[in-house]
This record gives structure tokens, C-alpha cells and sequence, in this order.
């Protein structure tokens, strides 16, 4: 089983934390990044030589930004994001996916969920 790249844009603190740990101690990830937003995920993108994710999980909140920036891109257009949220506002979901989104997922909503959300998401792109 391969682990996979990912680079993330979270914008919640404590978010941050149980990604990291729950994602990273699946042994699926391998957790490059986390970026506050659009903006930082861009720069460590384009500051970095060998800096290529196999995906980018997305928070809603910097989603549009960070959408626009990787599918607009030469180089970067062909890396998937997912997108998660806390909320499940159709418009939101529905702005993402047209985008470029190839999946919208619920944030977990307690830490013990993230460690299932690393195995889903991982689930979900072995089959793609």
C-alpha cells in the first residue's frame, strides 16, 4: 500500500492538529503541508522544487481560491482537491464542484473521526 501526498488548507487550529496526527499516524498519508489558506497554500506550491501532492484536501472556506489557483494551472491543474466542511451548504458544495472539486466530504466532528475520515478518503481515491 502506497502512502499517498497531501497537502491540506485548514484554516481551524485545532483542525490542523487532528488531521495531522490522524492522517500521518494512519501510515496512508503523508501530510507535506497544512496551509491557513489559498494564499500560504499557494506560496509553499510555488516555492517548492520538488513539491508535487498526489491530492489536496481542501476546507470549503479557502476552497474557491485554491481551486481556481490548481485548475488554472499548468502544472498543477491535474492534482485532484477534495473539499470538507463543517456545514453542508448545497451552494458551497455546488461552487466547489464546479470548480474543479472531485469529491466533497463532512469535516469530522470529533477526533476520533478523522482517523475514519484518513481511511475513507484513502478508500475513495484507491478506487478512482
Amino acid at each position: 500500500m502506497r502512502k499517498l501526498n497531501i497537502l491540506i488548507a485548514e484554516n481551524d487550529a485545532e483542525g490542523k492538529v487532528f488531521i495531522k496526527e490522524s492522517f500521518e499516524g494512519s501510515g496512508l498519508f503523508n501530510v507535506m503541508a497544512i496551509a491557513e489558506n489559498g494564499e500560504e497554500l499557494k506560496s509553499i506550491m510555488e516555492d517548492s522544487d520538488i513539491f508535487y501532492p498526489d491530492l489536496i484536501l481542501s476546507d470549503v472556506a479557502p476552497g474557491y481560491d485554491i481551486l481556481y489557483y490548481i485548475k488554472t494551472s499548468e502544472a498543477f491543474r491535474e492534482i485532484p482537491v477534495i473539499t470538507f466542511a463543517s456545514s453542508s451548504a448545497d451552494d458551497n458544495i455546488k461552487k466547489c464542484q464546479q470548480l474543479g472539486a472531485v469529491r466533497h466530504f463532512d469535516k469530522p466532528d470529533n477526533p476520533d473521526r478523522y482517523h475514519e475520515f484518513a481511511k475513507e478518503l484513502y478508500v475513495f481515491l484507491s478506487e478512482e
